[in-house]
């Protein structure tokens, strides 16, 4: 099984979920500067929509988006219990996370790494602070955002909280989200995939 990724992006979430499962796997690197593979390829090689995560199947079939991939991984390892089993009303809840971190977060933060206009990246930082703020609230004091364990929608959040230094958002207006993105960073698969992605030495 192979994962595409590019350092320090959407495909961290997967990488660390990846680990989690205690599944097998290869990294293939993305660069995100030319979006080529490091055998040269251009990622619309293995992805034609142009972009990573990419999860490259022993069977040699491919599969995208964040919240798709994150979930097959949960499935592969139900005794890590990275997502509630199908057809239960926790199952839902995790997909409504998944969603709302793909939509009303992950998305936002489009036009500040990539050169947005000035009233763009106001309005992106307003968002954010409006969803940051309902996070928190739901999280309260949780240690993970469905309760006691940690499931692949944490696996997600730590990596768009991971963007907010670079993007110059202060997590202290949010002390619950910056104790959880402190408290993620130390576990065990999170600083494995920081280290073999080359964000921490």
């Amino acid at each position: 099984m192979k994962l595409y990724y590019a350092a320090g992006t959407c495909s961290f979430a997967p990488h660390v979920a990846l680990r989690e499962a205690g599944l097998p796997f290869d990294l293939v690197r993305m660069d995100m500067k030319t979006s080529t593979l490091e055998d040269g390829r251009h990622i619309k090689a293995v992805n034609g929509k142009g972009y990573v995560p990419v999860l490259e199947l022993d069977s040699g079939e491919r599969l995208t988006e964040v919240s798709a991939i994150l979930q097959w991984i949960a499935d592969q390892a139900p005794d890590a219990t990275l997502a509630p089993p199908w057809g239960t009303m926790e199952r839902y809840r995790l997909q409504e996370w998944l969603n709302y971190i793909a939509t009303e977060i992950h998305k936002i933060f489009w036009p500040l790494f990539h050169q947005g206009a000035e009233i763009e990246n106001q309005n992106a930082l307003e968002r954010l602070r409006v969803r940051f703020g309902w996070v928190e609230q739901k999280l309260g004091s949780k240690p993970f955002l469905m309760g006691e364990h940690f499931t692949v929608a944490d696996a997600y959040l730590v990596t768009v909280l991971n963007w907010t230094k670079p993007a110059g958002i202060d997590l202290n207006a949010w002390p619950q989200l910056k104790a959880y993105r402190s408290r993620l960073r130390e576990r065990a698969s999170v600083m494995e995939a920081l280290r073999a992605e080359g964000l921490i030495r």
